[in-house]
């Protein structure tokens, strides 16, 4: 049975995620929590997610933008901000289990944005 995640010292837990949550475009960070969990940060700049998305579905910058903080939940009369996405796996979950979830989050370059590209899509495409 593979080790529970809260029982790594630093230098385990960041080879786990570095190893893991791979081949996301985005600036993101991870941090342990206090029950031994690992939570994962990603900077999500909804500008920039405007303009990938008007160009993969051949809309308005501005279309794109304004369906990406609709779906944020930002009004869009303000400034647009970077945004933090996150997700936290428990202490509990071996490493094959964080490993898994850190892979799976990590799918796609837009990584823990994917749902809010998707959901983007679905919206304008």
């Amino acid at each position: 049975m593979s080790e529970q995640i809260s029982q790594y010292l630093a230098d385990q837990a960041t080879m786990l995620v570095r190893e893991s949550f791979t081949g996301v475009r985005a600036e993101w960070w991870w941090e342990r929590r206090i029950g031994g969990g690992i939570e994962v940060c990603q900077e999500l700049d909804p500008d920039r997610a405007g303009r990938d998305l008007s160009r993969q579905l051949d809309v308005s910058r501005e279309r794109a933008t304004e369906a990406v903080l609709s779906e944020l939940g930002v009004d869009e009369a303000e400034e647009p901000e970077a945004v933090v996405l996150t997700f936290e796996i428990p202490g509990d979950a071996t490493a094959d289990e964080a490993s898994k979830l850190l892979s799976d989050r990590s799918a796609t370059p837009e990584g823990l944005a994917a749902p809010l590209y998707e959901r983007v899509r679905a919206r304008l495409g």
